[in-house]
């Protein structure tokens, strides 16, 4: 009958106690969109009724893929990574654009093309090709 009583009341206490703080989940680098938030040290601002450039990265079933929106055009393709060293093949769609959106597209690109390693603090991924950063990104909660 103690042992009853002893583990009803265990049970009770674990069943109401509630954690004093929340837990951090940490951000990962699949299935998180990645937001473009600056190039070479330089801000980039999505102007307004504009999709943000960004990229989401997928691992399902052995299978690497990338997708997202470079400013002007979709990306998609594959990546292979190991460790902190990250590979993209990337295709896009052939769309023509004017100006900024155009030059940060081209950019965008390029960066993801050349990158052969990342970094991943918190809500902050940086691309770097040889130890030098290309791109900082922003991670924002998919909808």
């Amino acid at each position: 009958m103690n042992r009853l009583l002893l583990f009803f009341f265990l049970t009770l206490t674990f069943l109401y106690c509630k954690p004093t703080s929340k837990v951090n989940i940490s951000t990962t680098l699949e299935n998180t969109k990645w937001k473009l938030s600056e190039m070479n040290g330089i801000p980039i601002i999505t102007p307004e009724n504009t999709e943000d450039v960004h990229f989401v990265l997928t691992a399902e079933k052995g299978e690497y893929k990338i997708q997202g929106f470079a400013g002007c055009n979709r990306i998609m393709g594959g990546y292979e990574r190991t460790g902190d060293h990250i590979k993209f093949m990337l295709a896009s769609t052939m769309m023509m654009c004017q100006g900024e959106q155009m030059e940060i597209e081209d950019f965008f690109t390029r960066a993801l093309t050349a990158t052969d390693s990342y970094k991943l603090d918190g809500e902050i991924l940086t691309l770097f090709e040889r130890d030098t950063s290309l791109a900082v990104f922003k991670a924002i909660k998919i909808e």
